[in-house]
This record gives structure tokens, sequence and C-alpha cells, in this order.
């Protein structure tokens, strides 16, 4: 028999009746009333007692099969998953393809989900109208409950924590000298090491409580806001300095006199992103698509450019949804990727198919796979700024969440070819030959790249020359660290129209190998390698991969798929020989060509050169009047775009 105390129902019979109540409750009549009357704690006024609610969503129960019809075994959930599972995938007809969720409903269960759902759509097992659907009754829901189930502040959150703040004075002094190194990425190592191991003491005092439940499941981030209330302030950069002063207080603590300027710098620092992020994001989204419009594939789903060239991917757990219904070249045979067998190829380099492949001005559909033609979508350029919002979306986010985090490149990752004439100490880079580094000439137009008397900061990507002792070369190969490093200058820079070119002799110390790993470091990938650079930065093929790479070290994923990118590579990387066409027409015919053979427009060439329209509406008009009038006149036509076809309609 049920028994009770405090009104709360503790027995296994009070779980049972409680799924009957849910199993029996008609798909139409789930609302919010229904749901306050089973989960709701609330205040009686005729009473004036506080009455528990009758059933918990925690409440463990056996489902079977003949309650119910969409699960094949007996299965082991809980009240809050059964209602999920009526309320957001059997009302809306999903249940029927992703089966009975019974996963954690935390920040990457969520995503699984969802990735299930919008799978079902892009097969077209389920049409958009159920997805609007989905996408209502899961906000629904949330919406309903958060008011009782979700716990956002309590007793145990507010008041610090005295064991670890003795913890914490223990580890600043031990680690006094790293928190106060003129190495940036040093000081920034070292107290995200000192936070990490304070949080995880948080964590093992709040597990038991109710306030937990929001960091756990992902929707709270305990390293920004509970982080800086209860535990430390941490690094915070000073632009005066180019160091970080690390906070040791939280504002519990108080702020003492040299704590000041830190906390003032960290209120800039919050707000600085999101006041500028959103005319920098709204730039790239408007050079993006200026760039990408008038790239189309081709509407038959058949068709095939019969070119046997393919890129080399990489393919991470944590991206593999974005290589969803690609080809791939194995063993010499065509294989798709699909949801079935997309874990098949995580953590393994694959040879695929590509736009940057294809030798049609039109991409097929071997090249560009299917996922495009199951959106029924032929225009897939203007499909690419979702990157774009993404990016956006991180720079209002960071004024929440000012923790850092750096990390060592690996010496193995440094240059695209095997390097002996390096050599690695105490994460320094030291010249073993003399060598050459050949820095692009962006300084003027990107921020965060600085030359100055004795240092020059820049994305680690781009040409290196080797030379014996003779002056010959003995190497010529590619920087590839995704990341802002700061090299030092010994003799004067010389330049060329395209780089600065910086010396270094045997034993001259080139850098420290310490990135600080942020997203910033994936927006100047795409401004160095696809928008501005003037001159070839990296291996044609490998632009992809890399980008990838950035994103993996960086701890971030702007949520594009892989074409996005090599769209971006096709449109700006040229052919020499005819820059009105794309370098994919050179390396399509012969895979084994010198893959930094290419021509790079920068975005405001390429623009102008894809037709009249598009200057006008992207640049400077009077530009525009002038290229297309010589392009005319030189007998070269403009390619279509979507814009000029609604326009002249």
């Amino acid at each position: 028999m049920a028994n009770e105390t405090n009104n709360q129902p503790v027995t296994a019979s009070a779980a049972l009746a409680g799924m009957e109540k849910i199993l029996n409750q008609p798909l139409e009549e789930f609302n919010k009333a229904f749901l306050e009357s089973m989960f709701a704690a609330y205040f009686d006024k005729e009473t004036g007692k506080y009455m528990q609610a009758p059933f918990s969503p925690q409440m463990r129960i056996l489902l079977k099969p003949d309650k119910y019809k969409f699960i094949s075994a007996p299965i082991k959930t809980d009240l809050g998953r059964l209602v999920i599972n009526r309320y957001m995938l059997e009302r809306t007809g999903f249940i029927e393809h992703v089966g009975y969720f019974n996963g954690v409903l935390n920040e990457d269960g969520l995503a699984d989900l969802n990735a299930k759902i919008n799978n079902a759509v892009l097969t077209d097992k389920m049409d958009t109208k159920a997805l609007g659907e989905y996408i209502d009754a899961r906000d629904h829901l949330g919406f309903w409950v958060a008011s009782y189930l979700g716990c956002s502040i309590t007793p145990a959150l507010i008041r610090p924590m005295y064991d670890v703040r003795k913890r914490k004075n223990e580890l600043f002094k031990q680690r006094e000298a790293e928190l106060k190194s003129d190495n940036a990425v040093t000081q920034v190592k070292a107290a995200g090491e000192i936070e990490k191991e304070l949080l995880g003491m948080v964590t093992n005092h709040l597990k038991e409580d109710d306030g937990w439940d929001m960091y756990a499941s992902g929707i709270n981030n305990m390293s920004n806001n509970y982080k800086t209330i209860n535990v430390m302030r941490g690094a915070v950069f000073n632009n005066v300095t180019k160091k970080y002063d690390v906070v040791k207080e939280s504002l519990m603590d108080g702020i003492d006199q040299r704590g000041i300027t830190p906390f003032a710098n960290s209120v800039v620092a919050a707000a600085y992103p999101s006041a500028v992020g959103t005319a920098e994001a709204g730039v790239m989204a408007k050079i993006i698509l200026a760039l990408l419009q008038s790239e189309r594939i081709d509407p038959n789903p058949n068709s095939d450019c019969g070119s046997t060239a393919t890129i080399p991917v990489t393919i991470d757990k944590k991206y593999k949804r974005y290589f969803l219904f690609r080809n791939f070249n194995v063993n010499g045979k065509i294989v798709s990727s699909n949801l079935e067998n997309i874990d098949k190829f995580v953590g393994k380099t694959w040879q695929m198919y590509s736009p940057m492949a294809c030798k049609n001005p039109v991409i097929c559909a071997k090249c560009a796979g299917q996922i495009y033609h199951n959106l029924h979508a032929e225009n897939v350029g203007l499909l690419s700024t979702q990157i774009t919002q993404k990016l956006l979306n991180l720079k209002l986010k960071a004024k929440h969440d000012l923790s850092q985090s750096a990390a060592d490149i690996p010496v193995e990752t440094l240059f695209w070819h095997k390097c002996e004439y390096v050599e690695v100490k105490d994460s320094n880079l030291y010249a073993k030959a003399p060598m050459k580094l050949f820095i692009p000439r962006l300084l003027e137009e990107l921020k965060g790249f600085y030359r100055e008397a004795t240092t020059v900061s820049s994305m680690a990507m781009f040409p290196v020359k080797f030379y014996n002792s003779q002056g010959s070369p003995v190497l010529s190969t590619m920087m590839t660290v995704p990341g802002m490093l700061t090299f030092n200058v010994y003799d004067d820079i010389q330049e060329d129209e395209n780089y600065y070119i910086l010396s270094y002799e045997p034993g001259s110390l080139i850098c420290n190998l310490g990135i600080q790993t942020t997203f910033v470091n994936v927006e100047f990938f795409i401004n160095q390698i696809f928008l501005y650079a003037k001159s070839p930065q990296l291996p044609y093929k490998m632009m992809p991969e890399m980008f990838f790479r950035c994103q993996k070290i960086n701890g971030t994923d702007l949520t594009g798929p892989c074409i996005t990118y090599e769209l971006l590579a096709r449109r700006v990387c040229r052919d020499p020989s005819n820059t009105s066409r794309s370098f994919a027409y050179v390396y399509s015919r012969d895979p084994n060509c010198n893959q930094l053979a290419y021509t790079k427009q920068p975005y405001r060439v390429a623009v102008h050169d894809a037709g009249l329209l598009e200057g006008i509406v992207f640049q400077d008009p009077a530009k525009a009047m002038s290229v297309s009038l010589a392009r005319r006149l030189n007998g070269k036509k403009s390619g279509t775009t979507p814009l000029e076809t609604i326009i002249k309609a």
C-alpha cells in the first residue's frame, strides 16, 4: 500500500499510478494544467499548508509493450521520460521513426534527440510541419515545468564554501610564480587548473542539492557566474601589460584596491564582444553571402561530373553530423554516409568527393552529396550564413562567460610536412637551421594581428622555408597552427607585396607554442584563410580539414556542414591561367597538381568578378561598373545569381 510522508507518495504503487495517469491521458489534453496536477507542489490557501506534488518526474517505472505500443521490450524508465515521449514524440508522430527516448535530457541528450528529429525530416520520413510541431511541443513543455521543477537558486548556491576558500589560498601560494609569469598562456593554464580543482570541490558539495540540476543539465555554466560570485574572478586580460591579472577574490570575498582594475577590465571585456560582435558577424555574413550566392548544385540527384579527385577529411565524433549524406571513395567504390553508418567513419581520415574537386560549374550530386537534394535546395550558397549566426551567438554569450583556457600545440602538428629543422623546449619553438616565415600582410585589415618593434602576432598558418648553411632551400612547407602566436623579431622585417618575412638563425627562439583556445581563433581562420589573404596560405585540398582541426583545438562548433567551407575554398581559390574559373577546374582534372599553385582572390575581388549586380549591392557601385564594363569588353560573362534572377523577374 502507498504510504505518504508530508503528502509525498514514496512507494512503487504511486509510480504505477502516475504511469497509468500519463498513459490514459488523451494527447489533446496534455497541457500545462495536467502537468501541474501531476508534478507541481503548491500552497493551499484554504488549509494554509504547503502541499507536495502527487508524483515526481524521477519516479522509476517498468514500461512494457502491452502498456505502450511504441516499445518492443520492457524498459526501465521514469514518469518524466514517459511524459516527454508522449507529448513531444508520440503527439507529433516522430516516435515511430526515432523510437522511445530514454536518455538523459541534458544539453547533450537534447542535442542528440534534436539531431534524430532533424534527420527524420532530411530523409523525408517526416515533413517540416511535423518538425515545427515538435519544436513547439519541446518549448511548451520546458516553459510549463520550469517554474516548479527547475530550481535556479538555493542556500547552498549562495553560501561560500570555506574548505574551497582554504584550498584556493593554498593553490595560489603554491603556483604564485606561474600566475605572475611573463607568459600569458602560462598564466591562463595555471589559473584554469586552479579553477578546475576548486570547481570540482564545489561540484562534490552540490551533487545532492536541488540547485545542482541546473548545472548538471548544461543550462547553467558553473565556470562563469557561479565561479565569479563564490570562487574567484580568475584571469582577466590587461591590454596595457599584455598579460593577465589573475584575481583570487570572488564577489563574495569583496574587491580590494588591487582588484578594482581587473574587475573593471572584466566589465569592458564582457561588454565589448556583445557590442561589436553584432556588427562583425553581420559584415561576415554579408561577405559570405556575396561570395557564395552564385554557387548551385545540379538538381539531378544522380548527376556525376566524372571527377575522381577527392579531399581528405578526418571525421571527429563531435562533428560527425556535418559529414552526413556525403560520398566517399572507399577502395575505389563510392560509399555514402548516412545515419546508420556514420559512426564507422568517426576517428579516421577518408577521401571525400567535394565541390572543391567538381569538374562542372554547377556542382554535381556526387560531389555535393544528397543532403541538399533531400532539402530540395538548389542555391546552396544562400544557406551558408548559419555559421555567422553561430559566431554572433558566441560573441553575445562571451559577456556571460569570461573564463579563459589555453593549450600547447603538439610538435607533430606544427607543419604540413615532417620537419627536423626545429626543436621544442619547455613549450618554446627554436630554429635548428636558417629559416624564414612568410606572414601575410593583413595587419592593417584584421584586428588581432600586430606588428611591433620586436614581435609580430599572427595566426600561425602561412608558408615557411628552411635553408642549409649555403643558403639553398631544403624544405618549403606550411605552418599549420590554428591559433594566434607571437613571433620574435631579430632583424629588420623584409616585405614584399603579400608577406612580412621574418628570418631566424639556428638557436633562435621563434615563439612560445601555447595558444589561448577560443572561438576568436576560428573567426581569425575564416578571415585570414578564406576572405582576406591575397596569396595561398594552406594547401588547397587541406582547407576544410584544417578548419575542423581549428574548431576542435579551440573547443568551438559553428554548426555549419563541411560543404560550407568547401564552397568558400572553391570560390576564392582560382585557376591561375583563367581566374574566371575555380581552382576546382584544375584539381578535378589533375589531383596531383601543386596544391599551392592556385591564385587566391580576396573576397572584394571575388565579389566584383561575380557580376555587376553583386558588386553594386555588396560593394561600391563605381568599381562594380568599371569591372563589369571591362569584363564585357573582354567577352567574359558573369554568372547568374538568385538575386539577379529575382530582380529581372
